[in-house]
């Protein structure tokens, strides 16, 4: 697995402006229409019916954009209930993505700059907010699960911090899944120079140090031979209420079971009174 690229920050870019070319002379594939989104978190997962374009992929970084209407669901279980939270909203968005693959899953973690405004799409549940002290809740407002505190701070170190600040500072961040994702609002201008030497930039520095802080990264909430290596409270943030959106609730579980319950108690309690 790639760490880092310390011979070269920066990409061939003698053939920029040619797509094709460009990609070709660093190594790379080029997809003009990517298809359907393969990734999942804060962007693929709420935008609906999304395309991927002017994708640039190898081994080691995948850039593109992404286009789609806001809106999606999330599903949570618990003690017999199942509760199903979504919004549709007719606002179509477009980013661009930068997509690294860690080498181990993490709990999601979603970092919204303050330099562009609240532009992640997904509606982010209370809560679940972390402070900082210094200089990166200036730039950052960071987002855990519930209960995953210190796992943020066990990724989010302070040299990891640094780079994201000087190197991403107008970009949102998140990890989730094996995966960290830069997401800017607008598509990559991939026929300048100087915006691949920037995403060569962060590949080489924000992903090979978020790649090297997670290395050993391991949820002890879940069991060493479940079937996901984090816990459901972690794979994902809680939606929200509220806000920009309007969200339905869904609720399904016991409904039956208490009906039942209640039929019976009363069927009891009438014989009994006569």
């Amino acid at each position: 697995m790639w760490h880092s690229y310390p011979q070269s920050m920066s990409f061939d870019v003698t053939q920029v402006g040619d797509a094709a070319a460009f990609a070709a002379a660093n190594g790379m594939r080029f997809e003009a229409a990517g298809g359907h989104p393969r990734f999942g978190g804060a962007v693929f997962e709420y935008l609906q019916d999304a395309t991927v374009t002017d994708v640039f992929r190898d081994e080691t970084i995948e850039v593109g954009t992404i286009s789609g209407r806001v809106g999606g669901s999330q599903t949570t279980e618990s003690t017999g209930w199942t509760v199903t939270t979504s919004y549709d909203t007719s606002a179509v968005k477009t980013y661009g993505y930068i997509a690294i693959t860690l080498e181990r899953a993490v709990p999601q973690l979603v970092l919204d700059s303050k330099r562009n405004g609240s532009s992640i799409p997904m509606m982010i549940g209370g809560g679940q907010k972390l402070a900082f002290e210094g200089d990166f809740q200036k730039h950052f407002t960071l987002y855990a699960p519930k209960g995953y505190e210190r796992d943020a701070l066990y990724i989010m170190t302070p040299d990891l911090m640094a780079l994201l600040i000087d190197e991403t500072g107008d970009f949102d961040v998140e990890v989730v899944d094996d995966m960290l994702f830069v997401y800017t609002t607008q598509p990559f201008d991939t026929a300048s120079a100087a915006v691949w030497q920037r995403i060569g930039r962060i590949r080489d520095l924000v992903g090979a140090k978020a790649i090297s802080q997670t290395d050993y990264y391991a949820d002890d909430r879940q069991a060493a031979n479940a079937t996901t290596p984090i816990a459901d409270d972690g794979r994902r943030l809680r939606l929200g209420f509220g806000g920009r959106y309007t969200l339905a609730i869904i609720v399904i579980g016991v409904f039956a079971a208490v009906i039942a319950i209640f039929g019976v108690v009363g069927f009891v309690l009438i014989n009994a009174l006569l």
